[in-house]
């Protein structure tokens, strides 16, 4: 005789109903126009995402995955319809936001689309982070200070469980070099439109210059 526990085959049940979900309405697939992977390891995930002027994008959905959103371009506002269970559905406007700014999440999943309400672009990096545990802390933390772009400095932005979050900063002519370590970091440029970063692992080191304008950018470390 097999025995069947009801309440954890419908736990399975609705597990591979929210991951065949997501998958469906994966924006990588459904909106590869507006997101598109540009660095992956088994650490973070890093996609380009852009919301044009005015653009409106079809209901897709985002794993609970942590999640930094570092901000390349100054935006107008942005509103996101979240579909929920029917009685939770709700909209959000993101309010205008400056490049160069960071928004952390401890990770949810989310099914919403996506409206751009502003007359310039929205252009971010969402870094998905792999082995940050999810809801490491409660609610969002948002960096939403002004950044001194005058001199070259260094500072520790956000402390979290296996990470930490570090501002670089470098004017022309002062040069910083990125410190010799035994952890693996994620450099995240914000004066690069493209959106590139790159992977620098324990121990490789990294001068950062300046031609021109500042060059100012997020280092991730990881524990």
């Amino acid at each position: 005789m097999i025995s069947v526990n009801l309440t954890t085959m419908k736990n399975a049940i609705i597990a591979l109903f929210l991951a065949t979900t997501i998958n469906a309405q994966d924006p990588l697939r459904l909106l590869p126009n507006n997101y598109r992977v540009i660095f992956e390891n088994d650490t973070v995930r890093v996609i380009h995402v852009i919301y044009r002027p005015h653009e409106k994008l079809a209901v897709h959905a985002h794993p609970s995955t942590p999640t930094l959103y570092a901000y390349l371009s100054d935006s107008g506002p942005v509103r996101f319809s979240h579909v929920e269970e029917k009685e939770k559905d709700f909209s959000i406007v993101r309010k205008p936001l400056k490049a160069g700014t960071f928004r952390l999440s401890p990770g949810r999943a989310e099914v919403h689309d996506v409206e751009n309400l502003g007359d310039i672009p929205s252009e971010f990096l969402r870094i998905e982070l792999r082995k940050v545990p999810l809801g490491f802390q409660k609610g969002d933390f948002r960096d939403t200070e002004p950044v001194d772009l005058t001199t070259s400095h260094t500072s520790v932005e956000f402390r979290g469980p296996s990470f930490r979050i570090d501002r670089i900063v470098a004017v022309p002519g002062h040069p910083i070099a990125i410190q010799d370590i035994d952890k693996p970091s994620l450099i995240v440029p914000f004066t690069q439109s493209t959106g590139n970063v790159h992977w620098l692992a324990a121990h490789e080191q990294l001068e950062v210059k300046a031609s021109g304008s500042p060059n100012h950018l997020l280092r991730i470390v990881f524990d």
